[in-house]
């Protein structure tokens, strides 16, 4: 029983916040056992009667403004000690301890279910103040946890922090503990990176004399905690106690240095190091720091450790670290070379490690090498003189390994480096042999190509044709029966006398194989794959033969063969039902694994035979067998598209929720592979919710995927249909007032969805993907989204997915609709309104600055008539003090107007560095994703808005008077805002289509643009030769603009030809004029309306698609914005609506109903009807159907013809008639 101190009054507490004992329900689930006050309880002591006083237990009358006080706090916190410690809240702890009674020292130190008391929550959380008031309180410091955990170890273990990025003092989210903190380096101070007793759990805790060196259950000090985590700034605080042993070594022997290096934390290494620790410790296994990071790959902390023992001791130090060697005799270089990684094998070779000394069982690192096939590394290890000939326990050169793995570029690097090709192994196999018997053509032609011996024998005198026949490897076989010496070894026996009767029964040779039985082969014998005549037989489905066998010797039936198949496993494998049903009648194991775990049913369901899997599971084969890859039959079926397979796998109660090693479920599978009708029939199955509770890594993107993602992009059919199974009603008439309609919105709103905790490694679905939510639907406190970046939850949203991959139907689906009107319900609207409103007010401010100030050239203009009588006098330049005495000097000084520019200058700079502020966040959380020319726009705007507005001469700020280069950016910044409210507009589905009209139209005439400019100056050029002498064509760039003016039709055809300049060529002008006309104002312009109305059109064809897409890009727009607390709140699992309830009298006057929800909306989009298409579909599905029935019934016909013929058999055997004919595969199960 626990000792933590329950506080229950004024409330029932939730069961996920009592601590203590626990009671079971009828349902078998635990709740807690409280305990309410009874007068007559004995058990009771000290507890009130009520907060308004009464009598305690002594009959003593208690003060009712004590009684309150107590009540008041146990009813505001209604806390545990462990929760007020584990949330942090100061206040909370405070209180609760002023309101503890009795033992005080006893129940703050008490122990909850996890063996963990408030201290270590404390510590845990990193919460520093409730560690302080517990330890002021008499918490014990060194208290043993769950696996002897003191509260050092878990400040160690938790919120690890970077030293790269400075330590910080601010504390992270509980939820959040198990992420990394990053932290400020304007924090940096002292000999632990800015973090003192006052924000450090671990500083205060070693400042209170909690034992530094304190190990847990196995052995590990808070250093191995620190190091392993990579908490660099917990390791630096350790390493500021004087009585810290950073040779501490754990159960396994492990030393603070051996995790560092594992774990390639190089910054952790790097204090270990600085600090004195060992290079060379070794732990149970007598492997070194060094060991570990060659083996892990962690180039950098291999170069560290060699540094740092350079540094040490010089070359004396560096020789031994690279001859130290593991239990199993490894160094350094064999850790790396079975790693792989070239550079760090070539960094130990520059230290001076020994390529040719040898580890366990005499295997040297070229060996490994070759084994692994790394040419690269292969040749680094020649060239520092590894031995290409060496030979290993077995007596194999790495020319053996290299040919065993089918290395063949290595085979023939080796070779070239002087390998021997005839060297024998210890059961005198050649690298040929070994090859052969492997199967690999590839490395098999290299040899041979290079002069092996195919004559050669093993000790059992096999040779390499026989090998390569016996392991059914034909490809092998081939290459070796190309050979021209190969036709003097075909009929040659192995040491073992295997004859040719497996050939023969392998390939149903009924005659032969009756001979060879005649004359004695003895059909038990089994050759090297441990296979037997009847396992050939039964893999090649020849029937006749397998009823021979079985006639002459019924002991045959289980036995396997080398790969633990039994012929069971073959017969199913290849569909041969008639084998497996002679098999189960004579009375084989139905329960034989393979060499990779696969049962008959899974060789089965993997090559798609239904009436085969049936016969199988009807003789009780267990459903859902795994093989070494957690891959069912189920899984099999699937990726391969057996949808039969699949229906019978699931009646049979086939688990949806396995998934195999790189996370796949059998949905996955169906979908990846583009089995549209596998993927069908599971949504369609009992058990659809929980195929679709699946995530894996989209290799392509990098981004999350889930089979929803999948069947948006892949297969929209199947995800319709997966649409409707989300969604479920109470009743069938949706005009009735009380038909309900529940969305589940688990699968297409999945941001905190997280169903797969440890990517490739779990057997099943994590449940904190469908466990996140309450009881009420909404979220839980511990739910976190999948990823931190709002930018990827947009785009990788099913929403976004289906706008991009233009799935108008699914977009219309009531599922979306209501999940849409949800979030923009939700807060949407709110947001969207709200910056609304702030940008009309910055637009309001500045559209009336611009009409109340006056323009500077006007101003200029009157100055210039009073000093030299004419507007175009150049004596005299702009200058705001001369302007304003000017007009001061006539009694009319300038005073700006007073609520549009002096209160406006203001509003518009705050807003415009409120804006630009936005701008910088934006480019922290959308990264490279923030580049477009939107935001371009944003910030020239609003930084043209301040300088417009901002005073740069003191005369300004009293006659708001604009310097002319300010005037001009104003003329230029009012013209961009009132573009940017046509995009802030273009969100808005309803005013959003036409802009995007606008912006496609734009889009053609820029692609148009370039032929489009080649015609303007082809008659721009012309003009200006021709008219030069006029004012509109007397340089080339009034010329190109008097060009695209007359393209509108301002041609002033009088002024031009009939002007008072002179028209010098009047020909050659008129036909230019004359082709301008025809060119230009007709075939030109009405090209561009062409193309206008036809983009139009587009958008108009689309215009469902485009309205949906907006409201989604605005719904998601606003969601990436909010922050993580404020959006999870508003995300639901499932949500009812009532779609035939009449709407309220607000709605009614203000039309404020959501017409595609209405019950009219729903019922059709639920039961739509088809089209043209959908009903050619559907007719092609009943033909489907009407061809499986012939189908079927052909297959009736075929069975009577199968027993028409044994009985015509029968009757030959009786007539002595002899009449024999070759197997077939008749047997083979159709689908």
């Amino acid at each position: 029983m626990s000792n933590v101190t329950n506080i229950t009054v004024g409330g029932v507490p939730d069961s996920s916040e009592v601590d203590g004992p626990t009671q079971t329900n009828e349902n078998g689930k635990q709740k807690p056992n409280i305990d309410f006050y009874d007068p007559n309880n004995q058990e009771h002591d000290g507890m009130e009667m009520s907060p308004m006083g009464g009598l305690d237990r002594q009959g003593t009358l208690i003060d009712p403004k004590e009684s309150m006080r107590r009540a008041e706090s146990v009813e505001t916190l209604n806390l545990t000690l462990h929760q007020c410690a584990r949330d942090g809240n100061l206040d909370n702890m405070k209180r609760y301890l002023q309101g503890m009674t009795g033992n005080i020292k006893r129940k703050i130190n008490a122990v909850d279910e996890d063996k963990l008391s408030a201290l270590h929550y404390a510590a845990r959380y990193n919460h520093v103040d409730i560690v302080k008031l517990l330890i002021d309180k008499g918490a014990d410091i060194n208290m043993k946890g769950d696996d002897d955990a003191r509260p050092l170890h878990y400040a160690a273990r938790y919120k690890p922090q970077r030293l790269h990025a400075a330590a910080s003092s601010a504390t992270t989210p509980d939820d959040e503990t198990d992420a990394s903190t990053v932290v400020s380096a304007s924090d940096v101070h002292g000999d632990v990176m800015g973090l003192n007793i006052s924000n450090s759990v671990i500083l205060h805790l070693l400042s209170r004399n909690a034992d530094v060196n304190a190990r847990d259950a196995y052995g590990s000090t808070p250093l191995h905690y620190a190091a392993t985590r990579g908490n660099e700034v917990a390791v630096a605080e350790l390493l500021t106690s004087k009585t810290i042993l950073i040779e501490a070594v754990d159960l396994q022997q492990m030393t603070a240095l051996h995790q560092a290096a594992t774990h390639d934390e190089k910054e952790v290494a790097r204090m270990l190091i600085e600090h004195g620790a060992n290079l060379r410790c070794a732990d149970e296994d007598g492997a070194t720091p060094l060991h570990y990071a060659c083996s892990e790959g962690n180039e950098e902390v291999v170069q560290m450790l060699f540094d740092a023992g350079e540094k040490l001791d010089g070359w004396v130090t560096i020789s031994q670290m690279v001859t130290d060697q593991d239990y199993e005799r490894n160094t350094a270089l064999h850790l790396a070379v079975v790693n792989q990684n070239y550079e760090v094998v070539k960094i130990c070779l520059k230290k001076g490690s020994d390529v040719n000394t040898h580890r366990l069982h005499y295997n040297t690192p070229l060996h490994l090498a070759a084994t692994a096939g790394d040419v690269r590394i292969i040749e680094l290890l020649i060239e520092y003189k590894a031995r290409v000939d060496c030979l290993n326990e077995m007596q194999e050169t790495p020319l053996h390994r290299a040919a065993a793995y089918d290395h063949a570029d290595a085979v023939e690097f080796l070779i070239k480096k002087g390998a021997r090709l005839e060297k024998h192994d210890k059961d005198n196999f050649t690298p040929l042999l070994i090859a052969a018997c492997k199967g690999h053509a590839s490395t098999i032609q290299k040899l041979l190509d290079c002069g092996a011996d195919i004559s050669a024998m093993d000790k059992n005198e096999k040779t390499a044709i026989y090998w390569a026949a016996e392991e059914d490897k034909v490809e092998a076989l081939q290459v070796l029966l190309n050979n021209p010496y190969s036709r003097d070894m075909l009929d040659i026996s192995d040491r073992y006398d295997s004859v040719p009767l497996h050939v023969a029964c392998q390939n149903g040779y009924l005659g032969i194989v009756k001979m060879l039985l005649d004359h004695g082969a003895d059909m038990e014998y089994k050759n090297e794959e441990e296979q037997t005549p009847l396992h050939l037989a039964a893999k090649n489905g020849k029937t006749h033969v397998v009823y021979e066998l079985i006639k002459r010797n019924k002991t045959l039936v289980n036995d396997e063969d080398e790969e633990s198949n039994s012929a069971l496993h073959l017969a199913a494998l290849a569909g041969h039902t008639k084998t497996c049903t002679a098999l189960l009648e004579n009375g084989v194991d139905i329960e034989p694994r393979n060499c990779i775990q696969w049962t008959p049913l899974d060789c089965a369901a993997a090559k798609g035979w239904p009436k085969t899997v049936k016969v199988l599971l009807e003789a009780d084969c267990p459903v859902d067998p795994m093989d070494k890859s957690k891959t069912t039959p189920l899984h099999l079926a699937s990726s391969r598209g057996h949808v039969e397979v699949v229906n019978i796998l699931m009646k049979w109660n086939a688990s949806m929720t396995q998934r195999d090693t790189n996370g796949m479920n059998c949905l996955d599978l169906a979908i990846d592979n583009g089995h549209k009708d596998v993927a069908f029939a599971i949504i369609n199955s009992d058990k659809w919710e929980e195929a679709l509770r699946n995530e894996t890594l989209d290799l392509a993107t990098g981004l999350r995927s889930t089979p929803m993602r999948k069947l948006i992009k892949k297969m929209p059919d199947v995800a319709e249909r997966a649409f409707y199974r989300c969604t479920s009603a109470n009743m069938g008439n949706s005009d009735h007032p009380d038909y309900e309609i529940t969305f589940n919105y688990e699968f297409l709103d999945d941001m905190y969805a997280i169903w797969r905790e440890n990517s490739g490694t779990s057997d099943a679905m994590s449940s904190s993907g469908s466990d996140i939510y309450n009881e009420d639907f909404t979220l839980k406190e511990s739910a976190k989204p999948y990823t931190s970046d709002s930018t990827i939850l947009k785009k990788n949203h099913p929403l976004s997915i289906m706008v991009n991959a233009r799935r108008e139907d699914l977009l219309a689906h009531p599922l979306v609709t209501s999940l849409l009107r949800h979030k923009w319900n939700s807060f949407g609207r709110y947001f969207y309104y709200i910056n609304l409103f702030i940008y009309f007010i910055f637009l309001g401010f500045l559209t009336a600055y611009v009409i109340a100030q006056r323009p500077p050239f006007r101003l200029l203009d009157d100055y210039k008539l009073s000093k030299c009588g004419d507007v175009n006098c150049n004596n005299e330049t702009f200058s705001c003090f001369r302007i304003e005495n000017y007009w001061c000097g006539k009694n009319e000084c300038l005073a700006p107007n007073f609520v549009a520019v002096t209160i406006g200058k203001w509003i518009i700079i705050g807003l415009s560095a409120l804006n630009l502020f936005r701008e910088i966040q934006q480019i922290f959380t959308q990264k490279l994703n923030y580049l477009s020319w939107e935001n371009l726009l944003e910030w020239i705007m609003y930084i043209f808005a301040i300088l417009f507005v901002v005073d740069f001469q003191g005369c300004q700020r009293e006659s708001g008077i604009r310097l002319e280069w300010q005037w001009q950016i104003g003329a230029f910044c009012i013209f961009l805002a009132w573009m940017e409210l046509v995009l802030f507009i273009r969100k808005v589905p309803r005013f959003g289509i036409y802009v995007v009209m606008f912006t496609d139209v734009l889009q053609t005439f820029i692609r148009f643009f370039l032929v489009f400019l080649l015609f303007m100056i082809a008659f721009a050029l012309s003009y200006f030769m021709l008219f030069q002498n006029q004012v509109a064509f007397d340089n080339i760039g009034k010329s190109l603009v008097k060009t695209a003016v007359m393209m509108i039709g301002e041609f002033e055809f009088d002024s031009i030809f009939y002007g008072d300049e002179k028209l010098n060529y009047p020909e050659i002008s008129y036909l230019l004029f004359v082709l301008f006309l025809v060119l230009m104002s007709i075939i030109i312009m009405n090209l561009l309306v062409g193309l206008a109305v036809d983009d139009i059109k587009a958008v108009q064809d689309q215009a469902v698609l485009k309205r949906l897409a907006m409201q989604v890009e605005l719904a998601l727009d606003v969601e990436g914005f909010l922050p993580h607390f404020i959006r999870r709140r508003f995300v639901l699992h499932k949500e009812t609506l009532q779609p035939g309830k009449p709407p309220s009298c607000i709605k009614r006057v203000f039309k404020l109903g959501d017409a595609a929800l209405s019950a009219v909306s729903i019922a059709n989009a639920l039961n739509p009807e088809l089209d043209e298409i959908e009903k050619v579909q559907e007719a092609q599905e009943q033909l489907q159907e009407q061809v499986k029935n012939i189908r079927y019934r052909l297959k009736n016909i075929r069975s009577q013809n199968d027993r028409v013929e044994s009985m015509l058999e029968t009757l030959l055997k009786v007539q002595n008639v002899r009449w024999e004919e070759q197997d077939t595969n008749d047997d083979v199960d159709n689908n």
